[in-house]
């Protein structure tokens, strides 16, 4: 195996790894491991139950959304090069998260921090689908700079030392950035859009929410 060839599987696995649709469900799976009183007190037992919910809705009906798409010919591939073919997965996609964070918003007990983990999917991915009629930005970008956001709202918000955390975090981000760039699915200011709308749009939400 050559170093080219190394490279792209490198780059092709990291990016399947840290894929949009998985970004929630590492999300609330670090969130549920923190010393947080509200998300503990659920118990292991819920905790179990709200990630096997959050998966079906953001990972499972998504990327059975996408085999669906690719049968009928709406989508050429599962990787949806094309940026006229992202609307409808978008329009899927902001329907599953939407309605999850919904339904655990209206559960009384389940504390706001995790339908706000869904909701911020959601919102940045809206505002992704109106921004796709004239560019391509990158939802990978964008999924990994939420990430970044919501641990630093989880820093001051809750008072806790994520610092390690939130240098992983950076570090997995340029690498996926990298990958992304490397594997020519996105130009540097497409990736850059995508890192500005998931980050501002995480912050702004996550602050306002808790």
């Amino acid at each position: 195996m050559n170093l080219t060839s190394l490279k792209k599987d490198f780059a092709e696995s990291f990016s399947l790894s840290f894929h949009p649709l998985f970004i929630p469900f590492y999300t609330l799976m670090f969130i549920f491991v923190l010393p947080i009183f509200q998300v503990q007190s659920l118990g292991s037992a819920l905790q179990l139950s709200i990630l096997i919910i959050v998966s079906l809705a953001t990972i499972i009906l998504p990327l059975a959304s996408l085999y669906y798409l690719k049968k009928k010919g709406v989508i050429s591939s599962y990787r949806i090069p094309n940026r006229s073919e992202r609307t409808t997965p978008y329009v899927y996609s902001i329907i599953y998260f939407g309605a999850a964070a919904f339904m655990l918003y209206r559960i009384d007990f389940i504390p706001i921090l995790i339908p706000t983990v869904l909701a911020i999917p959601a919102v940045v991915i809206s505002v992704l689908l109106i921004f796709n009629f004239w560019i391509k930005i990158s939802a990978h970008a964008a999924g990994m700079a939420s990430l970044n956001a919501i641990i630093y709202v989880l820093m001051h918000v809750y008072y806790l030392d994520l610092t390690i955390a939130f240098n992983v975090s950076l570090i997995l981000t340029y690498i996926i950035i990298m990958s992304r760039k490397h594997l020519k699915a996105h130009s540097f200011l497409e990736l850059f859009l995508g890192l500005f709308v998931g980050g501002i749009l995480s912050l702004v939400i996550g602050f306002w929410a808790l």
